[in-house]
């Protein structure tokens, strides 16, 4: 596939077929994602790809501290954001809703709760960072984390970037057995999507050029 086609056909997957992937596939696209820059090459990243059963296990623990704390990913919530990046929010909102609604669904439940099912994916990626390097290096993280959702892309997968797990980290340690001195950076839902859904033909609109760049001549 062209590489203009793959950015722009791209797009997070919110539902996902309950068949496995084999982590023979898995390693391929991470395979391709470490090829992503990094400040002299140190590849700070460290992905736990949890699987299946395990997997399972993970999301109902995060649930159940969902429902005990109620953290959400609700823009704005932790410090008030600009009214642009706000409208843009609810835009995206707005035409997510009627797609959850004709799967019996509230838009708030299946954005946060399935976030922390990721999905309903056979496979998640956890991204961490080793808290010896400065705040700084999140910025390859996110560098690697653009490449693995492409290189899944690539390799048929679809792919969802989850920010929410990140506000339960205490409970992902403990769950995986990951020591304290890891940052969670982000989360990846990953696997085959399910094309009845109506949530998967949702695609969000791209601010124009003028909202995002500042020309200096």
């Amino acid at each position: 596939m062209d590489f203009r086609d793959l950015v722009r056909q791209r797009r997070s997957t919110r539902a996902f077929l309950p068949e496995p992937v084999s982590s023979e596939l898995l390693t391929r696209v991470v395979s391709d994602a470490s090829h992503a820059s990094s400040a002299l090459n140190m590849q700070p990243w460290e992905i736990h790809m949890v699987l299946g059963v395990e997997r399972e296990r993970l999301s109902r623990k995060l649930l159940r501290h969902y429902r005990e704390r109620q953290i959400t990913c609700a823009p704005g919530a932790v410090r008030p954001l600009p009214e642009h990046f706000l409208a843009r929010a609810r835009e995206c909102a707005e035409g997510m809703t009627p797609l959850i609604l004709q799967m019996g669904k509230q838009f708030k439940e299946y954005i946060n709760e399935g976030s922390l099912n990721f999905y309903g994916a056979p496979a998640a990626a956890l991204i961490f960072l080793d808290e010896a390097f400065p705040p700084e290096r999140m910025v390859d993280v996110g560098v690697f984390t653009g490449y693995f959702l492409l290189a899944a892309a690539c390799h048929g997968l679809g792919s969802c970037p989850i920010g929410l797990v990140r506000a339960y980290e205490d409970v992902v340690k403990d769950h995986l057995n990951i020591p304290e001195s890891k940052v969670l950076a982000i989360a990846v839902a990953v696997g085959k999507p399910d094309p009845t859904a109506p949530i998967n033909s949702f695609q969000s609109a791209r601010a124009p050029l003028t909202e995002l760049v500042r020309w200096v001549p």
